[in-house]
C-alpha cells in the first residue's frame, strides 16, 4: 500500500510538473521576468558595494550561515564559489538570485491564473491541461513586487547572501504548482517549507499568505466549495507545521544576537508580544514610505482588488466584500511570518519579504481576475475559454485602468530600485572619503603598541548620510534604512582589515558594547578618560574626534541624521537650537547616533 501511495504521488508530481513546464510560452516568459528584474537592479550591480556582512566575507571568506541554521545556504555556497573559502564573485550571485526570482514570478502568475481561469462548468479536481495560456507579459509585470519590493532590495544588495535569500522565496511558491494534486502537494509542501527554513527564515510568511489567498479565491470565485477549501487549508497548515516541527526539533540551532533571536515568546506574554511585534511591523510598513508613487499606487491597487473581488464573486456581494477586506487585513499581518511570535524579531527591511509577495498577489489578481480577457481569439479553443472571452465596454475600461495601475506600481518599484542603487553608490563614495580621512588621522595618532591584542578601540556612532542619500530619503524614508553599509561596533573588524590596517583581534567584539550609548563606551577603565591615564593625542575636526591613550583609542564620528523612520515632521521646522526627539525605533535603525554635544543642529527645512 505504501508503494501504491508513493507511485501515485510520483505520478501526480510528474503530470503537474509536465503541464507546468509545457504551459504556452513558458520559456519565453522566464527570460522576460529575468530581464525586468535585471533592469531593476542594474544600478545596485553597478554600485559595486560591499553591503554589511559582505565586508567581512570579502576579507575573511567565511560562511557561517550554519549559525542561523541555514544549512542549504551553507552547502550551496561551496558550489556557487567552487571553494569552501568564499571569494567575491558578484554580480554572478545577484544574477543567480534574480534567476530564482524569475521562476518564482512565473510560478505565482501561473498558479493564481490556474485557479481563477477555470472554465465555469469544470470541476475543481480537473487535472491541468498542457499548453494552456496562463502567462502574459502583463502578469509578469504584475509579479515584480516579489523581487523589486523596496524591502527585498536589501536581499539583492548582498553580494554573498542574495542567491539563497531568493531561493527561499522560490521554495515558498513551488508547492502551489501542485495545488490540484494533493498526493504530490503534501510531500512537496513539507520539503519546500523545510528548504525555506534552511535558506532564509524571513520568507516564512509567504506560504501562509498564499494559502489564505488561494482559499479566498476558492470560496469567492470558483466552484470548489467550502468543504474543499477547508481541506486545502487544513492540509497546507499540516504541511507547514510538520516542516516547522522537524526544523525546530532536529535541525534548528538556537541563537541570539543584537538584531534578533530565535527564542519564542513565553506563553504568558504570547498575546501581548504578538500584538507588540505586529504593531512594530505595521508601523514600519506605513512610515517607511511617504506619499510617493509607491504608496499611492499600492492604495489604488487595494481599491481595484476589492472591486474585482466583489464584481467577480460567485457568492453574495456583501459577503465577498467582507471576505476581501478580511484577506487584506489578515494577509498583511501574517506576511511577517514566524517573526510575529519571536521575543526579539528582526526588523531590518530584509525581514519584510512577505509584504512584497502579498503585493504581487494583489497585482496579479487584478490583471487576471477577469478570466478570459487576456485571451486572443485563436487561443479560445485551446484554453477552453469560449464562454468567458467576451466583455462589455465598462468591463473593458475597468480592465484597462487596472492594468495601468499595476503598470505604474511596477514602474514605481523599478524607479525606486534604481534610485536606491545610485544612493548606495554615492553613500559608499562618501563612506570611503570619511574612512580615508579617519585612517590617515589614526595612522598619525595611534601609538605603536596599538598592534597589541590588549589595545582597544571604542567607536561611537558611524558615518552619517551623504547629501544624495538625504535627498533620496525625503519621500521614502526606507531609503535611509536600506543604505546601511555597516555600523560602528563592527568597524574595527571590517574597515580596518579591509583597508589593510592590520589584524585587529576578534576578541575585542566580546567587550565592545552592543549599544552605541556614549556612557557604556567608557565603561572599560582603559577607555574612560578619567582612568585611562594621560591623553597622548587629540584629533578634533568636522568629521570626527579621536582621543588616544596608552591602551585605548576613542573614535567619535560627527554628523546628524535626518529623515529617519517615523521622524516627527515638525522637527524639520524647529529652531536651530532645538534638540530633536528620538525614539527607541530610531536608535535601533540609525547606524549613527551622534553625541548631542558635538553633533550639528538641524536646519530649517
Amino acid at each position: 500500500m505504501r508503494r501504491n501511495i508513493f507511485s501515485r504521488a510520483l505520478r501526480e508530481f510528474v503530470v503537474a510538473s509536465w503541464a507546468f513546464f509545457h504551459t504556452q510560452g513558458f520559456w519565453k516568459y522566464v527570460p522576460i521576468a529575468f530581464s525586468l528584474y535585471l533592469v531593476g537592479i542594474m544600478t545596485i550591480i553597478r554600485a559595486d558595494v560591499y553591503y554589511i556582512d559582505d565586508w567581512n566575507r570579502a576579507v575573511i571568506g567565511y560562511k557561517e550561515w550554519d549559525n542561523f541554521s541555514r544549512y542549504i545556504s551553507w552547502f550551496l555556497a561551496t558550489f556557487m564559489h567552487m571553494d569552501t573559502v568564499l571569494a567575491d564573485v558578484a554580480p554572478l550571485t545577484q544574477l543567480v538570485a534574480i534567476g530564482f526570482l524569475s521562476f518564482a514570478s512565473v510560478i505565482l502568475v501561473w498558479s493564481i491564473r490556474e485557479v481563477i481561469w477555470k472554465k465555469e462548468s469544470s470541476l475543481w479536481e480537473d487535472s491541468e491541461v498542457p499548453h494552456k495560456k496562463r502567462l502574459t507579459v502583463l502578469g509578469i509585470i504584475a509579479s515584480l513586487p516579489i523581487g523589486l519590493s523596496p524591502y527585498f532590495l536589501e536581499e539583492l544588495s548582498f553580494r554573498y547572501d542574495s542567491p539563497y535569500m531568493a531561493l527561499s522565496v522560490l521554495f515558498s511558491v513551488i508547492p502551489f504548482v501542485f495545488i490540484h494534486h494533493v498526493r504530490a502537494y503534501i510531500p512537496v509542501g513539507i520539503l519546500c517549507s523545510l528548504g525555506m527554513c534552511m535558506t532564509y527564515q524571513a520568507s516564512s510568511g509567504i506560504e501562509i499568505i498564499l494559502v489564505l489567498f488561494f482559499a479566498f479565491l476558492m470560496i469567492n470565485q470558483t466552484n470548489a466549495g467550502l468543504k474543499k477549501t477547508i481541506i486545502f487549508v487544513a492540509v497546507s497548515l499540516g504541511n507547514y507545521l510538520i516542516a516547522l516541527g522537524i526544523f525546530k526539533l532536529f535541525i534548528m540551532h538556537p541563537m541570539s544576537h543584537s538584531q534578533a533571536s530565535t527564542e519564542v515568546l513565553p506563553k504568558e506574554e504570547l498575546v501581548s508580544g504578538v500584538i507588540q511585534n505586529l504593531n512594530t511591523y505595521l508601523d514600519y510598513l506605513w512610515h517607511d514610505f511617504g506619499w510617493s508613487g509607491i504608496k499611492i499606487c499600492f492604495l489604488c491597487l487595494v481599491v481595484f482588488f476589492i472591486i474585482s473581488a466583489v464584481y467577480q464573486s460567485k457568492i453574495n456581494k456583501s459577503a465577498a466584500l467582507i471576505l476581501a477586506l478580511a484577506i487584506l487585513i489578515v494577509d498583511v499581518c501574517l506576511s511577517y511570518g514566524i517573526y510575529l511570535v519571536l521575543s526579539q524579531p528582526l526588523t531590518r527591511p530584509r525581514a519584510f519579504i512577505g509584504i512584497g509577495v502579498f503585493t504581487a498577489i494583489l497585482a496579479i489578481y487584478v490583471v487576471s481576475a477577469w478570466r478570459g480577457w487576456a485571451y486572443k481569439k485563436q487561443d479560445q479553443k485551446r484554453t477552453n475559454s469560449e464562454k468567458i472571452a467576451t466583455r462589455n465596454g465598462g468591463q473593458r475600461i475597468f480592465f484597462v485602468f487596472s492594468a495601468i495601475v499595476v503598470g505604474f506600481f511596477s514602474w514605481s518599484l523599478v524607479v525606486f530600485a534604481n534610485s536606491y542603487g545610485n544612493a548606495l553608490s554615492k553613500q559608499n563614495e562618501y563612506q570611503n572619503f570619511r574612512l580615508t580621512i579617519l585612517l590617515s588621522d589614526l595612522a598619525n595618532a595611534v601609538p605603536k603598541q596599538a598592534a597589541s591584542k590588549n589595545y582597544l578601540y571604542r567607536i561611537k556612532g558611524w558615518i552619517t548620510s551623504s547629501p544624495v542619500l538625504e535627498n533620496s530619503s525625503k519621500s521614502n524614508r526606507i531609503m535611509k534604512r536600506l543604505v546601511s553599509l555597516t555600523d560602528g561596533k563592527w568597524w574595527v573588524r571590517t574597515a580596518m582589515k579591509h583597508y589593510g590596517w592590520g589584524d585587529v583581534p576578534d576578541e575585542q567584539l566580546e567587550v565592545i558594547p552592543e549599544s552605541e550609548d556614549w556612557d557604556k563606551l567608557k565603561s572599560d577603565p582603559r577607555c574612560n578618560p578619567e582612568t585611562a591615564g594621560k591623553r597622548l593625542k587629540l584629533v578634533d575636526n568636522v568629521y570626527h574626534r579621536i582621543e588616544t591613550y596608552r591602551a585605548c583609542t576613542i573614535i567619535e564620528f560627527k554628523g546628524y541624521e535626518r529623515f529617519v523612520h517615523k521622524e516627527n515632521d515638525d522637527m524639520l521646522e524647529s529652531e536651530d537650537s532645538e534638540e530633536p526627539e528620538s525614539s527607541d525605533k530610531q536608535s535601533a535603525d540609525s547606524q549613527s547616533t551622534p553625541n548631542p554635544q558635538t553633533a550639528p543642529q538641524p536646519k530649517k527645512s
